[in-house]
């Protein structure tokens, strides 16, 4: 783990979605399973997407089917297969995390900014989170909304822009490595939630926790609360 400090004033948290906001990664790893195994006759672990949850959805499958040395199809494929994924993903019921709509209201309570930054196109924000979840963010970006998906900086650094919040000011919350990189390296100090994968992925995050309770804790000990 690194040794980067986190901000004697933090004015905001940015989060991710999947894995962080909605239990919504081991739906998203049975979709692109299937719709990989459809289209491409490729076995995957769920273990193949978590490692990647964050990368844009093209570029996540040709990342794993050029892990795998399997035939990379066309672009019209490529986008076959996420149709596919997001037509089996969104018949899912998926939950909230406990705690997250309390975490949200005490960093409002603190005027602390949130923002969301996922690599989820915003057709599965809509889908994911309640409008009155929605609403507790000041800024989310998707990955409908840049070039550069996770693990680039530009998804946090477009919302930093948004919030009018410099990085040395801003704490990340993060579940997967692509994530992770892309917060630091827009120059966030980023905290590691363990949904999803065990620390030995998430080493390269400034601390680590294990579940939304003590996610809480760490933030309210971070703002001197």
């Amino acid at each position: 783990m690194s040794a980067r400090a986190f901000p004697e004033r933090c004015r905001a948290v940015l989060f991710d979605m999947d894995g962080v906001i909605v239990d919504s990664m081991p739906y998203h790893a049975d979709a692109w399973m299937g719709a990989i195994r459809e289209c491409c006759g490729l076995e995957l672990s769920r273990e193949d997407i978590f490692r990647r949850e964050g990368m844009p959805g093209i570029t996540s499958i040709i990342d794993i089917l050029s892990e795998k040395n399997a035939p990379i199809p066309d672009e019209a494929e490529l986008v076959r297969i996420r149709e596919a994924k997001l037509r089996i993903f969104e018949h899912a019921v998926v939950r909230v995390f406990p705690g997250v709509a309390d975490i949200l209201a005490m960093l409002a309570k603190r005027n602390i900014a949130r923002g969301l930054v996922t690599g989820s196109m915003r057709r599965s924000v809509r889908h994911l989170l309640p409008p009155t979840l929605r609403t507790a963010f000041q800024a989310i970006v998707t990955g409908d909304d840049i070039r550069n998906g996770k693990p680039h900086p530009e998804p946090y650094l477009s919302c930093l822009a948004r919030l009018g919040v410099d990085a040395a000011q801003a704490i990340a919350v993060e579940n997967a490595p692509m994530g992770i990189r892309s917060a630091r390296g827009a120059g966030l100090a980023c905290v590691a939630i363990r949904t999803t994968l065990d620390e030995t992925h998430l080493s390269e995050a400034d601390a680590i926790v294990p579940d939304h309770d003590a996610l809480r804790t760490f933030l309210e000990k971070a703002l001197g609360a």
